[in-house]
């Protein structure tokens, strides 16, 4: 389960709006809530941009949960860099791999470079960033052998041209 409440106030309010401009009566309660990019506010940002622009439509997670609290067609909220909600999303698909196996393909929708900029990226963020929060005898180690979960998504609010607007404003 998400480490924040879908029960959030701030959450609420943002799938109501979300659920207005979309124009249906309501959402159901996002199933996942996070940012990308952990502590890194800057970043989240900037990867937020990418998905609500369309041009980052794929996140990979490592450890994969279990057991998996979504799947597709599940709603998630991302936050951006501050905590506040960015963005619904839909998941879209799920494939589970070892990280060596993640296609090219795949990999680019990420929006981060080539294929060895993803690669590298990932390994370096898990091992040095992610892991590195754990106490000693807690952390993994993240490389080729790890099992990957390759997500598929697509931004369904903020639509780009409506976040466009709301920047102007």
């Amino acid at each position: 389960m998400s480490a924040i409440s879908p029960t959030r106030p701030d959450i609420v309010a943002f799938m109501v709006l979300a659920a207005t401009a979309l124009g249906v009566p309501s959402l159901p309660p996002p199933k996942d809530i996070f940012n990308f990019s952990g502590d890194d506010a800057a970043l989240a940002d900037e990867k937020l941009r990418l998905a609500i622009q369309g041009k980052k439509s794929a996140t990979t997670s490592w450890p994969v949960p279990d057991p998996l609290y979504w799947g597709p067609g599940d709603l998630s909220v991302i936050l951006d860099g501050q905590g506040r909600p960015g963005a619904v999303m839909r998941t879209v698909s799920f494939v589970q791999c070892l990280f060596r196996d993640v296609e090219e393909e795949f990999a680019l929708a990420e929006a981060e470079g080539d294929y060895k900029s993803y690669h590298d990226g990932h390994v370096w963020f898990y091992n040095e960033v992610q892991e590195a929060r754990k106490p000693a005898g807690e952390r993994g180690v993240f490389g080729d052998e790890s099992l990957v979960l390759c997500e598929r998504f697509e931004v369904i609010y903020p639509v780009w041209r409506d976040k466009e607007k709301a920047d102007d404003n």
